[in-house]
């Protein structure tokens, strides 16, 4: 008899996945697709403005995206396809069985799981409120949405695509509603001639779009481990599902966030009260709950598979958990903290993904090697790249950090250990 969906999620949280359960990576492509073409990117495009014009904006955008997929997306799905395992499995065989459970599954799903989360609801309800001009509920549509929104994610990918193919219309919607309405209050000669009042440089504006996705790229096996092992299936999916959404949300949101700022909004990363200074209509509101919910299923189900890897139980119950937390930091106010929580995201969770990509390609030859339970090379060359990204002033935050990590690690078994 054939399992439910629910029954299919729980036998694979730990086990590979044969190739007999393999599915096509266009649904998984449009997983990834919701999860990008979320509020957040347009967020992201409303913090590039405080620092950056639109010409700049637009080139981090880009660069900031095809990074994104280069370096960490396809790399670690071609993994995560080929050995049919998710992140936090895959951990193991790197950082070790046990210091797997902080590395790969704090750091790069559950810690900012409950971030985004929490985000994501923030901006839906404050949407939901703006809407319904009812006086302040947002906090009570907080609560509401934090627990509709984890209900496709408990029953897991396929639940998740299937919102996500009613969602993507929507987006494109949401999208071209907003370049038009920006259309109507100033023209293109005009929000490319807008400057920042504080300028900073290309490169803090592609690392804000890392530290935007580099949690979701970086967790990928998660996803690809349901499609088939080839380079070129990942990296569709890795086209289609983030650098698209990624450059055109990013960018129609930094034109809207740059010409609400000409009539009084002071938070231009704020996407809801950027919409109602606009004067959007309520449709717009509902679509971006809707944009909302298919990010808050992929950061749920990738924290609740990584919970159940480190403490067992039910995948089911822990994804339920950390939408009950998510929501908790989102009536504690986590949307404050936005633009300086993306850019420690960059910095620990890009050289986690180095160091599993430095040993699958570099070190153990494409196999996977058991490291005991805790692999102290793989965590020490983690914290010394984590930790470069603060120290060192020059280029790339996110980047320094990768490119350290991947180094130190490669140094340290091809010299030190040899030695």
């Amino acid at each position: 008899m054939a399992r439910s969906n629910k029954e299919q999620e729980e036998m694979y949280v730990q086990a590979r996945i044969p190739d007999s359960k393999k599915k096509s990576w266009i649904g998984i492509a449009a997983i990834y697709f919701g999860m990008t073409a979320a509020i957040s990117s347009f967020s992201a495009g409303g913090g590039l403005i405080t620092g950056l014009n639109l010409t700049n904006s637009i080139v981090s955008a880009i660069v900031g995206s095809v990074l994104l997929v280069l370096l960490f997306f396809i790399p670690m799905g071609y993994i995560g396809a080929k050995e049919g395992l998710n992140t936090y499995v895959l951990g193991e065989y790197v950082f070790g069985k046990k210091a797997t459970n902080f590395t790969t599954g704090m750091v790069i799903s559950v810690l900012p799981a409950f971030g985004w989360y929490g985000v994501q609801v923030s901006i839906a309800a404050e949407a939901f409120n703006q809407m319904l001009h009812v006086g302040d509920f947002t906090k009570l549509f907080i609560v509401i949405l934090g627990l509709l929104f984890v209900i496709p994610a408990l029953f897991g990918v396929t639940s998740m695509a299937w919102l996500d193919y009613i969602s993507i219309p929507a987006i494109l919607l949401i999208t071209l509603l907003g370049f038009f309405k920006v259309m109507s209050i100033s023209s293109m000669s005009g929000v490319f001639s807008y400057e920042p009042s504080t300028t900073q440089s290309l490169f803090w504006g592609i690392n804000l779009i890392l530290g935007a996705s580099v949690a979701g790229s970086c967790f990928s096996p998660d996803y690809t481990r349901w499609i088939p092992s080839n380079v070129r299936n990942v990296s569709y999916t890795g086209i289609l599902g983030v650098i698209t959404p990624k450059v055109a949300l990013t960018v129609v949101g930094s034109m809207m966030a740059l010409t609400a700022t000409t009539i009084g909004i002071d938070e231009p990363w704020d996407v809801s009260k950027v919409l109602a200074a606009l004067g959007l209509p309520a449709l717009s509101m509902i679509l971006v709950v809707l944009l909302q919910w298919t990010t808050t299923i992929v950061a749920a189900y990738s924290a609740g598979l990584a919970l159940t890897k480190a403490f067992g139980w039910s995948r089911f119950w822990w994804t339920f958990i950390v939408a009950v937390v998510g929501t908790c930091l989102a009536l504690g106010g986590i949307i404050k903290f936005f633009i300086p929580f993306l850019g420690m995201l960059a910095a620990f969770v890009s050289p986690v993904a180095a160091i599993i990509i430095t040993d699958y390609f570099f070190i153990s030859g494409k196999q996977l090697r058991e490291k005991g339970d805790f692999y102290w090379p793989s965590i020490v060359c983690w914290l010394i790249g984590g930790f470069s990204a603060f120290i060192i002033p020059v280029f790339i935050p996110a980047l320094n950090a990768f490119i350290i990590s991947m180094v130190s690690y490669y140094l340290y078994h091809n010299l030190f250990k040899k030695a």
